[in-house]
């Protein structure tokens, strides 16, 4: 087979690939991390590059010659929510630090280093445990006996001794990440005092090969986990490296990393094939919590550092969420509390001290900026909210400037707003009015936000109907996952107390217009609590306290998954929130099932959906 050189000119970067090869395939070749939310179907437009003056989709384009590659602008630094609400915690971690005198060996005396060590452990610990043999810390303790008359540092975890030193200065660090589907975030932590020395984020890398988990599940079924796998674990590498040198540390000092995330990006971090949670009945390959070596994942931390994977629920309710109820304390709750994740998966909690029911909705990526014309992430540029002043749409842009795309939380504002106006019917149909144009043949119907003039890349800003359609799409799921999950517990939305929407788009949404689509129920508006990143205050609990950690196993082990799709009144239920509640239109304009079935939208639509996001 022919081999072909593809230069990238921005990046000055060539690499040399089969013929056949797509462009998009190249730029992850060249270590590009190209943007491709729709895993390279050709669908969402998101990997354009210029070959030889024409502007084409990189996913689409095949290398059947020496290319030269122009990757167009990409959206600026994106807006990554870190922060989330604290919970004050005892500082009492399964990472101990102990500085022991070790005996040297007597004449006569039969007792071997190891014995000694650990007797020296159980003397300053007050109590007795079997620490595992690890050999590479034998010639440790006789240096240490010979040089520093016995006086060490051991780093211990459980029933394993991490590290043996000498007793110095040097730190004892401690890292937490919450590994999203579009985004992680990173903390760093003093081992010695539970102190937040440093964050970090970055976009999940894994994007480039889709959007959602099943695409990314699936192209791990076809090609494996290890490009999945070694993609995220080598960022996970780069963001310690960013942690460390923004608190002027060293990543060998880190020896306890905690990692969350939903099931398949768990598994796919830990090297597991998702396999399980392609198929029904959607199972997680395993569930408990997890203390592994962590040099098997090349995270750059101490050679004798363990990795801690916190406990999943189901296969589509995963650690993180774990991390949210942790976070939020749910355990001990007393209050009937609703808690949602709402991101590319939609994670819905209800529950208190006595009960807790979870389950979960395939929000799909629109929220993310995915599958919407002018959708993008949460950068400069992207319209974040909206609001009607004078019967007129005025939109805020993130930096300030003109608008380029929008972004989840504008969105649910644009919608909500054009709905007030009367340019949204209560189907999700555009009305006739003076900005609802025809932008080309393929979008015959939209509503203009900005014209080439008024927006910041000379390119039109809209919402399609299409996107509209993808946003009671969206909606529709997470809206019947509670309405089903109270109907489970026995109890109507007027006895919920407390709503926490946990991730950075429930932190960015605007409560009201989340109600007045139709997401969230009217009325819980003004029950609603943000909490930011809960998931990563969540990994951090776990660290800080080793009774954190056993309390994640009890959340994960005693939570009830109610599996949606099993229920036969989902459906139903799914498509009876699809349309956006009614505030004065008479009742004949509401939308039924027959409707969704007809010219509308399409039954083919929906079952479609359901098929993609697993819902059905």
């Amino acid at each position: 087979m022919n081999t072909y050189r593809v230069f990238f000119i921005k990046e000055k970067t060539e690499v040399t690939v089969k013929e056949g090869t797509t462009v998009l395939e190249a730029e992850r070749i060249a270590g590009l991390s190209p943007d491709a939310p729709c895993g390279g179907a050709g669908k969402c437009g998101k990997c354009m590059v210029k070959i030889n003056g024409a502007v084409e989709k990189a996913c689409q384009t095949k290398i059947t010659a020496d290319t030269e590659v122009e990757t167009l602008e990409k959206e600026s630094e994106h807006r990554i929510l870190v922060k989330g609400t604290e919970r004050a915690v005892t500082f009492s971690p399964e990472l101990e630090i102990l500085d022991i005198e070790i005996p040297p060996c007597t004449v006569g005396e039969n007792s071997s280093d190891w014995t000694r060590l650990c007797e020296a452990i159980k003397s300053c610990r007050k109590k007795d445990i079997f620490f595992q043999p690890k050999l590479e810390i034998l010639p440790v303790i006789s240096r240490l006996i010979k040089e520093k008359n016995g006086k060490a540092r051991a780093i211990i975890s459980g029933n394993q001794i991490l590290d043996l030193k000498e007793q110095d200065d040097r730190p004892v660090l401690m890292a937490a990440f919450d590994i999203g589907t579009t985004t992680v975030a990173g903390y760093l932590l003093d081992g010695k005092t539970g102190e937040q020395l440093a964050t970090a984020s970055a976009l999940n890398t894994q994007t480039e090969y889709g959007a959602d988990v099943i695409m990314r599940a699936n192209y791990s079924l076809e090609h494996g986990t290890e490009e999945l796998s070694t993609c995220i674990r080598e960022l996970l590498r780069k963001l310690i490296g960013t942690l460390c040198e923004a608190a002027k540390k060293s990543p060998e000092d880190i020896y306890q990393v905690s990692v969350v995330g939903n099931t398949c990006m768990h598994h796919l971090f830990l090297g597991i094939v998702p396999d399980s949670l392609v198929h029904a009945p959607y199972n997680p390959a395993i569930s408990q919590g997890l203390m592994f070596p962590a040099e098997k994942f090349h995270l750059g931390i101490h050679p004798g550092g363990q990795l801690v994977a916190l406990p999943v629920i189901a296969g589509f309710v995963g650690a993180d969420t774990v991390a949210c109820l942790l976070a939020v304390n749910l355990e001990e709750e007393k209050k009937m509390t609703l808690m949602i994740d709402i991101g590319t998966n939609g994670e819905i909690v209800l529950g208190n001290e006595k009960r807790r029911i979870a389950c979960s909705t395939a929000a799909g990526p629109a929220f993310e900026g995915a599958k919407i014309a002018c959708g993008m992430r949460g950068a400069d540029g992207a319209i974040e909210h909206a609001h009607l002043v004078d019967g007129k749409l005025e939109c805020k842009v993130i930096g300030g400037g003109r608008p380029t795309g929008i972004c989840g939380s504008g969105l649910i504002d644009i919608i909500a707003c054009l709905l007030d106006a009367g340019v949204i019917d209560e189907s999700g149909k555009l009305l006739e009015n003076p900005r609802v144009v025809q932008i080309d043949e393929n979008t015959k119907k939209a509503y203009l936000l900005a014209d080439p003039l008024e927006s910041g890349d000379g390119k039109p800003v809209y919402l399609s109907q299409k996107d509209i359609r993808e946003v009671q799409l969206a909606k529709g799921a997470i809206a019947a996952g509670i309405a089903l999950l109270a109907e489970q517990m026995g109890i109507t939305l007027e006895q919920v107390e407390q709503v926490y929407i946990a991730g950075a788009f429930g932190n960015y949404m605007d409560p009201a217009g989340a109600c007045r689509i139709g997401m969230l129920p009217g009325i819980l508006k003004d029950r609603i609590i943000p909490v930011g990143n809960a998931a990563g205050e969540g990994a951090k609990l776990a660290l800080l306290n080793k009774e954190e950690l056993k309390r994640a196993e009890r959340l994960a082990r005693h939570t009830e998954f109610l599996e949606l799709a099993a229920l036969p009144e989902f459906q139903d239920q799914f498509v009876d929130e699809l349309e956006f509640p009614e505030i004065s239109n008479p009742p004949e304009l509401k939308l039924n099932r027959k409707a969704w079935g007809g010219k509308h939208y399409g039954a083919g639509r929906i079952k479609k959906y359901w098929k993609q996001h697993r819902i059905f």
